[in-house]
């Protein structure tokens, strides 16, 4: 996928666009998985073009091979006039371009989606909403239907149809996990014609029948009959920001529920137009900027006082900055309720701190999602249990608060979660339940603390308990390379970033992940199965040793029971005790070696003496490494092991105390009620102590 999104594009492009080329991309994905002897019969010629002319004639009867599927499914489409375009620097370079679409046999198209919307600078109205987001919006939506529910969803403006592919995915099947009786009936508008082709596109690919209309004006004020006069159980949506202040004037036009939004923005005619779509008992899902939840405009105002006294405001979730490529604008979900089945308060939920950075831009994982919807789960449903989201609690801290309605009217009816996560105070009652509760558990901690005291106390070779080891060198010494199989990471043509996404379900281990001798669980890198298969000789396995070979030398860490069949990246080297040597050599033994600061400043020597900063195989196999007995090796781990877990001790005491102060000051000086959701206050001292 690198090489089709750099060299190649100025080589197969000439004078066009890149929106050209990237249609190229489109056109031989969808073939290859939508018409797949239309595509090999194309791939075939490829193969066989040598001249320009040729070359030029398979461009076109590429995009008329496209054209022709699409027509026959209703859609009406223009690929042959973009790909006819292109000028190709030679035959090859084309041929290239096809071998390599033929070889991915992963969903490439969001690649290609992302690559797209960077090429167009479509501008801060015009970005695709990040799949994470996606599938936690429709969860959200839908997590009040029972089995066989919802039955329609709609778009008012479908970008490149992920709402809508989302929502068929996630309603398409029962409890049990099996097709559901009815197809789910699918709607949305789009406004432009290149981005209403690739979400036609887009669905097609997925299954989804393409019941999208590309559009001329804002749906509420469409009077044609191809609006359909239906309302939906799901409305889903990422509309255009007006981001500017509004003037003073009220439009004057349509018909608007909640109170008529101004003249010169949108925003509160988007949401008041997808709640009057919405089916008794519907849900719907929207992404606003955070300005709207507390604009000082009157009219806006007005309308959020509205809709609060109405009930329909059901949950607002800030999310992290920089998640969308072309605009950096603060925004929040905001779930909302049919009014006839309206919601006496408002869960806020604060998210601004999840996710991890890629590149320029912030990602949040699947994991994220699922924290996320089990918060929401765990405040409007107590009752029922969240699914299990497979990481320590300690990683999954999501503050928020639920305001009642008479609270918002106090706040000027803002819908900002930072103006009611971060200040909002219930009351001594709350705050001595929190300063009685961080007593508890410093004593906890404390009490843990002397324990583990007393146990250290035993271990060899600490408070002068035995002798240590005669020799400073043990007589015997031998070569990593002698004892252990040194393998690198696989390359990155085999696993780049077009190989990973946040969703799949095997995590991949990079540098970034390597923390105190231990791989992080933030799994904030994976790949699918089938990658993972492709790729098994680079799995690890319970006590691999994993060390970094390329970028900031640290020390390395071991490998866990649970985290056994993780890939490497191709920035990491695996470290593994050789089946004849595993009664020779301990690999704890192993790790606390190359974790010494020496050792760690000789990896660092050898990475720095290559022309790009890297450690070879070669030279970490050469380190020299004394080898005691195999029961001398085990009394040093246990000595050591022994003596971190009192580091560990120490650390959850200091964290505790601190929390226990900043209690204490908080029940003298104020009052918190913010809650933390799905985490215990063992669970944050923990994490406190961890860094």
């Amino acid at each position: 996928m690198t090489e089709l999104m750099d060299g190649l594009v100025d080589r197969i492009r000439g004078a066009a666009s890149a929106l050209d080329y990237l249609s190229l991309l489109f056109c031989l994905h969808y073939l290859h998985n939508a018409a797949t002897d239309r595509f090999e019969t194309l791939a075939a010629r490829a193969r066989a073009v040598r001249s320009l002319d040729e070359a030029a004639q398979l461009l076109r009867d590429i995009g008329r091979e496209t054209d022709e599927d699409m027509r026959g499914l209703g859609v009406h489409s223009s690929m042959q006039e973009a790909l006819g375009r292109l000028e190709p620097r030679t035959a090859r370079d084309l041929r290239s371009v096809v071998d390599a679409m033929s070889r991915l046999d992963e969903d490439v198209f969001g690649l290609i989606l992302d690559e797209y919307e960077q090429r167009a600078a479509l501008g801060s109205g015009e970005f695709f909403t990040p799949r994470a987001v996606v599938r936690l919006m429709t969860r959200l939506a839908c997590s009040e239907f029972g089995p066989g529910e919802p039955e329609s969803v709609y778009d008012p403006y479908a970008r490149d149809g992920g709402f809508l592919i989302e929502a068929v995915a996630a309603c398409a099947v029962d409890n049990n996990g099996l097709p559901g009786e009815k197809p789910v009936r699918t709607y949305g508008e789009a406004w432009r014609a290149d981005t209403w082709r690739l979400a036609t596109m887009n669905l097609l690919l997925h299954g989804v029948s393409p019941a999208i209309d590309l559009k001329r004006s804002v749906p509420w004020a469409d009077s044609s009959e191809r609006v359909p006069p239906m309302s939906f159980d799901i409305v889903l949506t990422n509309p255009p920001f007006n981001m500017s202040d509004p003037g003073r004037e009220q439009r004057r036009e349509g018909q608007w529920a909640y109170g008529a939004p101004p003249l010169d923005n949108d925003n509160f005619a988007w949401v008041q137009h997808c709640l009057s779509k919405l089916r008794k008992g519907g849900r719907a899902g929207i992404i606003m900027p955070n300005k709207a939840g507390n604009s000082g405009h009157k009219a806006e105002r007005t309308i959020r006082q509205n809709l609060v006294e109405s009930g329909v405001v059901d949950c607002v979730i800030a999310l992290p900055a920089k998640l969308f490529t072309s605009t950096a604008v603060p925004v929040s979900v905001w779930l909302l309720r049919h009014p006839d089945d309206p919601c006496d308060s408002t869960l806020f939920l604060d998210a601004r701190s999840m996710g991890t950075k890629d590149g320029s831009r912030r990602a949040l994982s699947a994991l994220d999602a699922e924290s996320l919807l089990g918060a929401y789960r765990a405040r409007r449903s107590p009752g029922e249990v969240a699914p299990p989201l497979g990481a320590p609690t300690a990683e999954r801290q999501i503050v928020g608060a639920i305001v009642s309605r008479e609270e918002l009217q106090r706040s000027d009816y803002s819908l900002n979660p930072l103006d009611h996560v971060a200040h909002r105070k219930d009351g001594a009652d709350n705050n001595g339940r929190g300063l009685e509760s961080a007593w508890e558990q410093l004593r906890h901690a404390e009490s843990h603390l002397h324990e583990v005291q007393n146990t250290a106390a035993q271990l060899p070779f600490v408070t002068n308990r035995g002798p240590l080891p005669q020799s400073v060198r043990p007589a015997s010494m031998s070569s990593l390379d002698s004892l252990c199989q040194i393998q690198a990471g696989p390359s990155y043509s085999r696993l780049g970033k077009a190989q990973r996404s946040s969703g799949g379900p095997i995590p991949v281990v990079f540098p970034k992940h390597l923390r105190a001798r231990y791989i992080t669980d933030a799994q904030d890198e994976r790949v699918s199965e089938e990658t993972a298969r492709r790729l098994r000789s680079f799995e690890l396995r319970e006590r691999d040793i994993v060390c970094v070979r390329s970028g900031a030398i640290v020390p390395p860490a071991l490998v866990q029971e649970h985290q056994a069949g993780w890939l490497m990246s191709p920035n990491v080297i695996r470290v593994r005790v050789l089946e004849g040597h595993r009664n020779r050599v301990l690999p704890e033994y192993l790790l606390y070696f190359l974790c010494l600061d020496e050792s760690v400043a000789w990896m660092q020597d050898r990475a720095a003496a290559t022309a790009a900063p890297s450690l070879r195989t070669e030279s970490l196999g050469s380190l020299r490494i004394p080898l005691p007995e195999l029961t001398e090796q085990q009394e040093i781990v246990t000595a050591l092991n022994g003596l971190e877990e009192l580091d560990r001790a120490h650390q959850t005491v200091a964290a505790s105390l601190r929390h226990t102060r900043a209690a204490l000051a908080d029940t003298l000086l104020g009052s918190s009620s913010a809650f933390t959701c799905n985490t215990t206050s063992h669970h944050r001292f923990e994490k406190e102590a961890s860094l």
